[in-house]
């Protein structure tokens, strides 16, 4: 008797949602970034004010911890570059 073997689940994805520019200056790129950060942190504090009270939100309470935390980091970094971009054209 053989045994049956299923074949291998297909991948629903096959390309990125999106790409990356290579010419991007590195600037954009963390004000991009930060942009998106501030999406999910934004996305996560409503639906935990949605579902006060309900079971589970800790986990959730925690990755918009660390999404606020990569915000300020992007925040950071982006005042830092302006920072320096200053002091080099004076």
């Amino acid at each position: 008797m053989k045994k049956i073997v299923p074949d291998p689940p297909h991948l629903l994805i096959q390309t990125p949602y999106f790409s990356v520019h290579s010419d991007i200056s590195p600037e954009d790129a963390i004000t991009h970034g930060a942009e998106l950060i501030r999406g999910v942190a934004e996305t996560i504090d409503e639906h935990c004010r949605l579902h006060a009270g309900e079971p589970g939100l800790n986990t959730l309470a925690n990755a918009a911890y660390a999404a606020d935390s990569a915000l300020i980091l992007f925040q950071h970094a982006l005042a830092t570059l302006s920072d320096e971009k200053g002091a080099a054209h004076e």
